[in-house]
């Protein structure tokens, strides 16, 4: 997704749930321009419950012209639970506990920050959206018979989570895409687009590329990038922007890079499909031009 006021601040965002900022909305204006300007066209967006993965399905839709494409929501897809580190400042975090301690509970594959109370704001399961929507998560019984004794009525809690590391966030992330999205829609010939974060989106990688859990603490993805993912090859590519540098010069994907940019040769018919269809998206333009004019 685009950049948030929490990224520019330097704050931990997870669950949180800030929109997206003026860069970010022109990240998404600009992932979108780029896949259209590439002759990118899509049968179905999946997103997280979250603003700013939604603005940004958004924005790059609204850039594509398909706007009415279907939009399908989940919290599986939602960005890792940071705990009682949410919306705090990084660099804080870093001077009260050490910088190590800040990289563990940052990268760590299965070290969670410490957990966040059951009253507070940030957990999950105080917002009214997510517990009148969410009923994939189990029952917590602790939750539940404290909140039915505190409301002096019978009241249902889910298992929300209030703490990740990224092992927990890739156990959601991961079954969405094999037991959802693909037989849903890859298995069907579409061409999907996900809007989502990072460490959802490492996770969904980490599968997709087979990236060693030792190599994950290295991987880092830069806000609003479009990443293309070729089934049939398996491989990740990066769009040319048209500015004459390396995309790979240019964004920092972290020493892991090397396991998410394996070698990667596309077919003839590739290239002549996305050649044809961005032909036929400026035939398409010419013609609204001289209907509007």
């Amino acid at each position: 997704h685009g950049r948030t006021p929490h990224n520019n601040l330097g704050l931990f965002t997870g669950w949180e749930d800030p929109p997206l900022a003026p860069d970010g909305v022109e990240d998404a204006k600009n992932a979108g321009r780029l896949l259209k300007m590439h002759g990118f066209e899509f049968d179905v967006v999946y997103t997280s419950w979250l603003t700013r993965a939604i603005q940004t399905a958004w924005y790059c839709m609204e850039e594509l012209d398909e706007t009415w494409l279907p939009t399908v929501k989940s919290w599986r897809l939602n960005e890792r639970m940071y705990g009682a580190l949410t919306g705090k400042s990084k660099q804080m975090i870093a001077n009260e506990y050490g910088e190590d301690q800040l990289k563990k509970w940052r990268r760590g594959f299965k070290i969670r920050p410490p957990a966040v109370s059951p009253y507070s704001l940030s957990y999950p399961g105080n917002d009214y959206k997510r517990t009148k929507y969410v009923k994939d998560l189990r029952i917590s019984l602790t939750e539940t018979i404290f909140r039915s004794i505190q409301a002096k009525e019978f009241q249902i809690h889910r298992k929300f989570p209030k703490s990740e590391a990224l092992w927990d966030c890739m156990q959601r992330s991961i079954p969405f895409y094999t037991q959802r999205i693909v037989p849903e829609a890859v298995d069907k010939g579409k061409r999907v687009l996900i809007t989502s974060h990072e460490n959802a989106i490492r996770g969904i990688l980490m599968h997709l590329c087979e990236i060693p859990e030792e190599a994950m603490n290295q991987l880092h993805l830069p806000n609003g990038l479009p990443l293309v993912y070729n089934v049939k090859r398996k491989c990740i590519t990066l769009l040319d922007e048209g500015t004459g540098e390396d995309p790979m010069e240019v964004h920092d994907f972290g020493p892991a890079a090397q396991y998410l940019f394996r070698p990667c040769e596309l077919d003839d018919d590739f290239f002549d499909q996305m050649e044809q269809q961005a032909l036929a998206n400026q035939e398409a333009s010419k013609s609204k031009e001289v209907v509007s004019t």
